[in-house]
Formats: structure tokens, sequence, C-alpha cells
């Protein structure tokens, strides 16, 4: 039995920094709680979350958290 439905969900995907998959969140979760956990994903694999609007659709870039969580150290050499 096919499934005619008319109704498509997007997902969301998370890749790290060499384009590796790390996770992908449908909407069928629900629209916010798809972007949440992917959101949680990108940001613990420092990865680039995308979102793609149907199986055969193109990945868009949403958000990128390759330097989430990074401290800016001072620079503590002596200038001279």
């Amino acid at each position: 039995m096919e499934n005619n439905s008319s109704e498509t969900f997007g997902s969301y995907i998370v890749r790290d920094k060499r384009g590796t998959y790390m996770g992908a969140y449908s909407e069928k979760l629900g629209k916010s709680k798809a972007r949440s956990w992917a959101t949680d994903c990108a940001k613990h694999s420092r990865g680039v979350l995308y979102y793609r609007a149907s199986a055969e659709g193109d990945e868009n870039e949403v958000d990128s958290f390759l330097d989430f969580g990074k401290k800016n150290k001072p620079d503590t050499r002596s200038k001279k």
C-alpha cells in the first residue's frame, strides 16, 4: 500500500567541520523539537546545522557552531 500523503516534512541535518554526517532530526518530531535537538547536537559536535525541506531537496546552511565553546585566551606574550 502506498502512502499518498501530500504532507511532507523537512529535516535538520548536522555535519562536522569536514562534512561528515553527525545526525538528522525530522520535523515529524515537531518543528521546534527537531530544530532544538539538531541545534544541541551541532553545539556538542561543533558542527554545522543544515535544513532540507524534502528528501530530494538541497541542504541549506542554517547555523554554524564550529567555534562554539572555544575560549578566547588573551595574548600573554610580552611585547618588548
